[in-house]
Formats: structure tokens, sequence, C-alpha cells
């Protein structure tokens, strides 16, 4: 025969500090047992377990549980009704105590974000490029530019702001010009509120602005070329699987653009 005998006066247990949370009341109701419980945060799970010998041994977690186990919100008077006799054929004891275990919820979830690219500088210079990351409370990203020119990344002649190349020698421009840009980025993000992200990152960056001489000859304007360190810093918003961001970048400190993104996040 089933038999259930507990002495409930030395039945109340405390869950880990850490988490907050706290047995505040454990009562028996035919042969069910009812433990209530105060949640500082929301959990994604609670289990309990019971000792009968004060402590020092804990058996569980326990199956036949109903109640405030799963998807629990923060509050007061959290309940688990627990069917011992389904659980075990007989329990007896005079020093019962039960302890929980909780998963909390997570502040935030994980997300790995796409965005498109479109980079503006006064130079006039525009590029395209994509940025891929992913971010909980902290992230990452990687980000590359370019506008698909690439004249003045060879070993072509310089030439200063009037158009002189070395020893004086003045070349008759045709008129045309071209630009290059390239970016490639690495860097961090720190999410300060739910749909908010600050973004941060370095990495390797050239400008360059070319003339051409009637020959069809190219010559790298030196005083309106950069290459070196790129930085950038801006925010990124993610709303309903959506992602915005707005950034600045400069090369060398010495040009910047502003950068705009646009993607999604699953």
């Amino acid at each position: 025969m089933k038999r259930l005998l507990l002495i409930l006066a030395v039945a109340l247990g405390f869950a880990l500090p850490s988490f907050a949370q706290q047995i505040v009341d454990v009562h028996q109701m035919g042969d069910k047992i009812v433990i209530e419980y105060d949640l500082s945060q929301p959990a994604e799970f609670v289990r309990l377990y019971v000792s009968t010998d004060g402590g020092t041994t804990y058996r569980g977690p326990l199956k036949q549980v109903e109640g405030d186990v799963k998807d629990v919100a923060s509050g007061y008077n959290r309940s688990i009704t627990w069917d011992v006799l389904k659980e075990f054929s007989t329990f007896e004891s005079d020093n019962v105590k039960f302890k929980l275990s909780i998963k909390l919820k997570e502040k935030w979830r994980k997300e790995t974000f796409v965005t498109a690219n479109v980079a503006y500088s006064f130079a006039p210079q525009l590029s395209f490029g994509f940025s891929v990351g992913q971010v909980k409370h902290f992230g990452w990203f990687v980000s590359a530019m370019t506008n698909g020119g690439f004249t003045g990344m060879g070993n072509i002649p310089k030439a200063d702001a009037q158009g002189f190349v070395e020893g004086g020698y003045l070349p008759m421009f045709n008129g045309t010009t071209t630009t290059d840009r390239l970016s490639v980025i690495g860097g961090g993000l720190i999410r300060v509120v739910e749909p908010l992200c600050i973004r941060a990152g370095i990495g390797y960056g050239v400008r360059n602005l070319c003339w051409q001489d009637t020959n069809g000859q190219w010559y790298k304007m030196k005083d309106n070329s950069v290459q070196g360190v790129d930085v950038s810093a801006g925010l990124q918003l993610h709303l309903s699987g959506f992602v915005l961001s707005a950034e600045a970048v400069t090369t060398n400190f010495q040009t910047i653009e502003g950068k705009l993104g646009l993607g999604y996040a699953f």
C-alpha cells in the first residue's frame, strides 16, 4: 500500500542565493506537496529536488510536478505541486527539505546578422559592401567595402595637387579621373538596450584619386590619396528581425565618410 508520511515543520529549503530565489512555504495537500517560492528574474525552467536527511543529500530533479516549472515570470508566490506517490511508492521522513535548480532566461538572445552597406565621403566618393556578425550582449562584426576602382593601387607615378610629378614635370592631363576605395574592418559590438548596439572597429583602408594624361598614363594624386588604418564607430539597431546600422569611418584620421547598413538578423 502506498504510504505518505511527512513532517513539514522542518521542510523549508533555500535555493542558490546567487539567483535570489527562495522557497517561502511548503505544505501538504492530500497526497501532494505544494512548494511556494519567490523568483527575482524570469526563468526558462525550475527543477525541484528533495532531501530526506535534512539537506545532506538530494534526489531529483523530481518528475511528477506541475505548476510554475517552465517559462516562469519573476514575482512572488510561484508554486510547484509535487505528486509524491506517483514519484515514489512510499515516502516517509521527519527531516524533509527541498531545493530549486533554476535556469534563468537570457536577457538577450544571440543574433546573427547580415547587412548591405553604402558609404559616402565628400571626396566625393561612393562605395558599397556588406557586414556580417553576431551579437548577444557582446558581439563581433566584419565589414568589407569597395567602389570597384583599383587604378591607384598599382605602381603608378605620383603627382602633387598642381599635377607636377617628381623633377617638376607637368603631364598634359585629359580631364579623366577615377577613384579607388577599399576598406576591410573587424570590430566589436555592445548591446546597451534590447534593440540598440554600439559598434566600433579597426582595419585597413585605401582611398585614391587618379588623373589620366593624354597618353593614357595614370597618376596618383598623392595629396588626395591616403592609405592605412581604418577606424569606425557608430550604432546598430535591431527591430523585428531587421538591422539598421550607421557609423563614421576614417582612414588614418585624414578623411571621413558616413556608412549606412540595412539587413536582417536571425
